[in-house]
């Protein structure tokens, strides 16, 4: 079978994807095994934190994506995209986040150490305050002020020698040098906790975080990608970061607001999953079980360094190879706009699915979820070019990596909209227990157009009508439950809707 033909749309198993509830989907479908090393870090990382065969995935494809950024770039007509890849994963506490870590973390420690040797990139402090950074290290965030995150000028005063070298007056001597702040440089920007980091309840502290997050999110190479802010003393600050972000965290409140205000989770990957009771009942099982008893499990992390590695080095020969032109690291098989395609269709037809809120939410994510699915198809493409002995047909993107990528993007989606679906499931529910709530909510079903819009007056009236309360009580009840719903200005008037109506 001619390679360009394997795996091409005509096999994609389709069912996989769409008829099984996220929380099913524990396993990469076998139609779409991912490449071989791939492969197996999901297997040993599920080993130490079950059921997280997506997230799994999803980090060994962020630790490869920053790593073989300089040498890929990848083109969209006019525009040229990095290799990065950040990613949220939002999930029940307790279900295996940090064991993942535990597993991530020390791959990628041992794998910058081995870049930064093989490159001779010097440590941060032999770096002169105006060169850019070269080293590969970890930024976990534990300071979210303005200045240990992007950095801040420092008073100096310059020497007679400085004076004399720039031409300044002999008593000109005060002066600034920039200090670089932990987001600057390469490497990941791990967020352990995330629900702390002012992205979900902003502080005093924490306002910028999403500017500079949404900011060195944007492709490498551009100038909306460099961090600038002229903080409170001293010249503008300039921050370089060229990190990927991966951050985990528990389910916050705030959310959906998160989601459809900052605009920062449509330009990574999210995953979230409100893990099953019956799934959690087993983690405890796990635990009740093996209580007591010690079981040494050496996680294969010099493996994984060293195979990351082999895979850095490659990417970069075939990089020289192309005369250090980025644009043509990565070539594409015929067969891959085809699947790309397609596979478009079964996201479009999934987001035409839904209704209201959901759908509208959903269609936001689009487009960058068609970017990050071509992104994991280059990314499997690189890691497959590993195993292939014929140098001539590595770093080829097939159909097959369109489908690996497609299988990891739409579980990543449907994992969004199935929460979507249960946190409005949950805010009825909690409006319909709500005793000032029902009074509301059947008023506003029986007056509710086409659109579920209600003008705010006329529900007001009716409740006080059918309640018999005064206009000033039913004012008093609606602010118990007002979150329930979004209200909508058309011209002069006021509508109420339910959220997700």
């Amino acid at each position: 079978m001619n390679e360009d033909d394997w795996g091409t749309p005509a096999e994609y198993d389709d069912y996989t994807l769409l008829d099984m509830p996220v929380e099913e989907k524990t396993e990469i479908a076998k139609g779409d095994k991912l490449p071989e090393l791939l492969e197996g870090w999901v297997k040993e990382a599920t080993n130490v934190s079950h059921y997280n065969d997506i997230p799994a995935a999803m980090t060994g494809l962020v630790l490869i994506g920053q790593m073989v950024k300089q040498f890929v770039k990848i083109p969209i007509k006019a525009s040229l995209v990095d290799s990065r890849i950040h990613f949220v994963w939002i999930q029940t506490s307790g279900t295996g986040k940090s064991e993942l870590m535990n597993f991530v973390i020390p791959v990628s420690e041992g794998l910058w150490n081995k870049i930064n040797r093989y490159e001779g990139y010097r440590p941060h402090e032999q770096i002169d305050a105006y060169e850019k950074l070269q080293q590969f290290d970890n930024f976990d965030v534990v300071e979210y002020t303005d200045a240990a995150l992007i950095g801040y000028q420092k008073p100096i005063v310059l020497t007679q020698e400085e004076i004399e070298e720039q031409g300044r007056e002999a008593n000109d001597r005060d002066d600034w040098e920039p200090v670089k702040g932990s987001l600057d440089g390469h490497g990941l920007a791990r967020w352990d906790e995330f629900t702390n980091a002012g992205v979900f309840k902003q502080s005093q502290h924490k306002e910028s975080v999403v500017t500079y997050l949404n900011t060195l999110m944007n492709s490498i190479g551009s100038s909306s990608q460099i961090i600038t802010k002229k903080l409170k003393e001293g010249p503008k600050v300039f921050c370089y970061s060229e990190r990927s972000v991966l951050a985990t965290t528990f389910p916050p409140e705030n959310l959906d607001k998160a989601i459809t205000e900052t605009g920062l989770f449509q330009r990574a990957v999210l995953y979230i999953w409100e893990v099953p009771e019956y799934i959690k009942d087993e983690i405890d099982d796990m635990v009740t079980d093996n209580f007591g008893v010690f079981e040494d499990i050496n996680l294969p992390i010099e493996k994984y360094t060293e195979g990351f590695f082999e895979i850095y080095k490659l990417t970069k020969a075939r990089f020289q190879e192309v005369k250090d032109d980025p644009t043509k690291t990565i070539r594409y098989s015929k067969a891959f706009k085809d699947a790309l395609h397609l596979r478009k269709m079964d996201l479009r037809r999934l987001v035409s699915e839904e209704d209201g809120m959901i759908r509208d939410t959903a269609r936001t994510f689009m487009t960058r979820l068609l970017i990050m699915m071509g992104k994991i198809s280059v990314l499997c493409c690189i890691v497959e070019s590993k195993d292939i002995k014929d140098p001539k047909k590595r770093f080829i993107v097939s159909a097959r990596n369109v489908n690996q990528a497609s299988f990891i993007i739409r579980n990543c989606y449907k994992s969004l909209i199935s929460w979507f679906i249960h946190s409005l499931k949950v805010r009825k529910s909690d409006l319909l227990k709500n005793n000032t709530g029902v009074g509301f909510l059947k008023v506003y079903n029986e007056l509710k157009d086409n659109e579920g819009m209600v003008p705010k007056n006329s529900l007001f009236e009716k409740v006080s009508e059918d309640v018999k309360i005064s206009k000033a009580q039913v004012y008093n009840r609606w602010k118990v439950i007002q979150s329930s719903f979004e209200e909508i200005k058309v011209g002069r008037a006021v509508f109420v809707k339910l959220k997700g109506e």
